[in-house]
């Protein structure tokens, strides 16, 4: 059964988790990579984007809930899920998006339905623009109250 990379768009909180813990559960039936995303604008300032680094960005963004939240879904989904990787999407641009998506071999995007992503500074919404992309768009309507605390959002995930 051939791989499947999916593309979901995360703001860091552990209920942005629960559109990828939906479409594991009910919408893909085989091998699946997952690329999580979070949009953001690199600073402008010359010193800034000397150092500027990815990595070092989204180390500062993960909270420890998110990372267990992370590892509840993997260990859920262990013969679904072959493996989550994290990455900044920095520019709102169609051109952008389809290379970005070309290049990752992204075959579809999950899109929270109601969920409203809470970007930091700098951070964008890559809703609208997603929503464009060039391959299919699924939008989950996961009904849970994401205004939850962290740890009942965590506690969630289990079931």
């Amino acid at each position: 059964m051939a791989t499947k990379t999916i593309l979901i768009p995360t703001d860091f909180c552990v209920a942005s988790l629960n559109t990828l813990k939906l479409a594991l559960a009910s919408h893909i039936d085989q091998p699946t990579r997952v690329v999580l995303i979070y949009a953001e604008y690199p600073d402008n300032s010359i010193t800034e984007l000397l150092f500027y680094s990815a990595e070092n960005r989204i180390k500062a963004l993960v909270t420890n809930e998110f990372k267990e939240a992370l590892e509840i879904i993997k260990n859920r989904f262990e013969g679904k899920l072959l493996d989550i990787s994290i990455e900044l999407l920095t520019m709102n641009t169609n051109g952008y998006l389809n290379n970005y998506l070309d290049a990752n071999k992204i075959n579809e995007i999950y899109l929270p339905k109601t969920y409203q992503l809470k970007p930091a500074k700098n951070g964008f919404n890559p809703l609208p623009i997603l929503k464009k992309a060039k391959v299919p768009v699924t939008e989950i309507d996961w009904g849970t109250d994401y205004k939850q605390s962290e740890q009942e959002q965590l506690i969630a995930l289990f079931i």
